[in-house]
C-alpha cells in the first residue's frame, strides 16, 4: 500500500468536482441553446448564473490556497486548473451572450456540432477531474478529450472555410466567425485542462 506524508485536504478535491459539474452543466445548456435559438433570453440568463457560480467556486479556491501551507498538489497545478475552467465557463458564457445580442433565428449545423463537442469535451473533464481525488488517470477518458478537440477543429476548418465561399452577407461572416472561434477556443481550453490533470497525477504517480 502507498502511503503519502501529504495530507488530503479533501476539500480541494470537492471544489474541482463542483467546478466540472458546474460547467458540464453550462455547457449542455449552450447546446440546447444552439438547437433553440428562440430561447436565448432564458437560456442566457441561466448560463450567466451558472458562470457567477463558477467565480465564486474559483474565487474559494484562490482563499483556500491564500490559507493553506500544504496543498495535496502543487499550488501552481490548482492556480492554472482553476484559470483554465475559469476560462471555459467565461467562452460559454460569452458565446450564449452573443447568441442573445445577435437575435440569432438560426443556427448553422456546424455551430450546433460545435456545441455538442464543447458539451462532451465538458462532461468527460468532469470524470477526469474524479481522478484526481485517487491520483489516478484514466486515460480512456483522456483520449475521448483529445478525440473531441480533433473533431471540433475538424468542423471549425471547414466551417471557417464555407463561410467565406458562400458569398454569406458580410455581418453574418463576421457574427458566425467570431461565435466559431469562441467555441473551437472553448474545446481547445478543455483539453488545456485534461492535459494539466494528466500532469498532476503524473507528478503524484
Amino acid at each position: 500500500m502507498k502511503f503519502s506524508l501529504i495530507p488530503r485536504n479533501e476539500v480541494y478535491f470537492d471544489l474541482f468536482n463542483r467546478a466540472a459539474a458546474n460547467l458540464y452543466e453550462a455547457a449542455s445548456l449552450l447546446h440546447e441553446l444552439f438547437k433553440h435559438p428562440e430561447n436565448a433570453s432564458q437560456i442566457s440568463k441561466r448560463i450567466t448564473e451558472l458562470e457567477n457560480k463558477g467565480d465564486a467556486i474559483v474565487a474559494e479556491v484562490s482563499q483556500k490556497l491564500a490559507k493553506t501551507f500544504v496543498t495535496p498538489f502543487d499550488s501552481e497545478d490548482i492556480h492554472e486548473l482553476k484559470n483554465t475552467i475559469d476560462s471555459i465557463l467565461d467562452s460559454i458564457d460569452a458565446i450564449a451572450e452573443k447568441i442573445h445580442l445577435y437575435n440569432v433565428k438560426q443556427v448553422p449545423r456546424a455551430a450546433t456540432e460545435l456545441a455538442r463537442e464543447v458539451s462532451n469535451a465538458t462532461k468527460l473533464l468532469a470524470s477526469l477531474t474524479d481522478c484526481l481525488r485517487k491520483m489516478s488517470c484514466d486515460y480512456n477518458l483522456l483520449k475521448n478529450v483529445k478525440e473531441s478537440e480533433r473533431a471540433a477543429d475538424k468542423v471549425y476548418r471547414k466551417a471557417i472555410a464555407d463561410l467565406f465561399a458562400n458569398g454569406t452577407d458580410v455581418l453574418e461572416v463576421i457574427k458566425w466567425k467570431d461565435i466559431y472561434e469562441d467555441l473551437e477556443d472553448a474545446v481547445d481550453f478543455c483539453w488545456e485542462a485534461a492535459l494539466t490533470i494528466e500532469g498532476i497525477i503524473l507528478k503524484h504517480a
